[in-house]
């Protein structure tokens, strides 16, 4: 009777080993579509944000990573980490209202870039650098362009979405004079 039971025993495990494989035809792929050494980075920035969780610096480039491998969520909670203790940051702001924008999100993106352009137009606090230029110009072109779909479901009117947000953005075309012959 015992040899019975160890027999039950290992076609039991071997039964349950043939249903928990997956099948040949499952691929499996890396969680961050990102070459080996950008998801090397990534690990790198989430070991050191464990031991200095207010790193902006490391806070922003691992958002910038994770948003480059279209992971949103991932991005978001890592602003979401950091925001609480540099509030006054248009850094921050702006990665969050572009992870909003990414996962269709329109009115907390807008409110996100909004607040990005409140807090650029501030004077800059202590260890956030100045907003010149640059910054300024590509927050005003979200929050102009977040400000056009703010109201629309993207997910359940993506041409709606689309077609308000070439309106803004459409190319420009100068036709050309013709020559007089």
């Amino acid at each position: 009777m015992r040899v019975t039971r160890v027999l039950d025993v290992l076609v039991l495990l071997l039964l349950a080993t043939l249903l928990v494989m997956p099948r040949a035809s499952v691929t499996v792929k890396a969680a961050l579509s990102l070459p080996p050494e950008r998801r090397e980075r990534v690990a790198e920035l989430q070991a050191h944000l464990l031991g200095a969780p207010d790193d902006v610096t490391a806070a922003l480039e691992l958002t910038d990573l994770l948003l480059e491998g279209n992971r949103p969520d991932w991005a978001l909670a890592t602003i979401g980490a950091v925001l609480p203790r540099h509030e006054s940051d248009y850094r921050l702001e702006l990665r969050r209202a572009v992870a909003y924008a990414d996962r269709f999100e329109s009115s907390p993106a807008f409110t996100a870039a909004d607040r990005a352009l409140v807090l650029c137009n501030a004077p800059a606090p202590a260890g956030v650098p100045a907003c010149d230029e640059a910054p300024r110009a590509r927050i005003t072109l979200l929050r102009g362009t977040l400000e056009r779909v703010k109201g629309i479901d993207m997910r359940h009117n993506p041409a709606l979405a689309k077609d308000r947000i070439f309106e803004g953005l459409h190319p420009i075309w100068v036709p050309r004079t013709r020559r007089k012959n």
